[in-house]
């Protein structure tokens, strides 16, 4: 005997994350590593992500060193089954983000994206579906280190303005 499939709606978590730390001496920007301090932030942060949403089904990160650098350790604790470095995130702001997660297949339950500021707390705030603490903190921008989660109720394609809810954000310690 089967057991029935569950009733009710499948909730995604779709996590977007600003970089750790960057050092600013580099030849560009592309190309800016994290500083020490940096690296130990993307360890907490990654630390405290997977305690909060357990394992990834896919983590999409910039091509930026620095973006780069902070996803290696989400990766170790997060188990992704696939890892994309997408120049969308670098390159195209909050829309080419969007245009990458709403293409995903709907059994892709958890996306962790590693991208820069403004971009993710501007998506952030756009997915978000209340006007309430949480959207005004994000309104002004996340410091480094920092992972803003949401939680999809419809499919990825139907992802857009006020589908999601923003219901936590980590920042790693100063």
């Amino acid at each position: 005997m089967t057991t029935p499939a569950p009733v009710g709606p499948v909730t995604r978590t779709l996590v977007l994350v600003r970089h750790s730390k960057a050092s600013h001496n580099a030849l560009t920007d592309l190309e800016r590593p994290l500083t020490s301090r940096g690296w130990d932030m993307a360890d907490d942060l990654a630390r405290d992500l997977h305690l909060a949403v357990g394992d990834a089904d896919l983590l999409l990160v910039s091509p930026a060193a620095r973006a780069r650098q902070s996803a290696q350790p989400v990766e170790q604790r997060l188990s992704p089954a696939e890892v994309r470095v997408e120049p969308a995130i670098y390159h195209e702001g909050p829309s080419g983000i969007l245009d990458l997660v709403t293409a995903l297949d709907d059994e892709v339950r958890t996306v962790v994206v590693v991208g820069h500021e403004p971009t993710v707390s501007v998506l952030a705030h756009m997915l978000h579906d209340a006007d309430d603490a949480l959207a005004s903190q994000v309104s002004f921008g996340v410091p480094t280190a920092t992972a803003l989660i949401l939680q999809v109720s419809t499919s990825w394609t139907e992802l857009g303005p006020r589908t999601a809810h923003l219901g936590r954000v980590l920042t790693a310690a100063r």
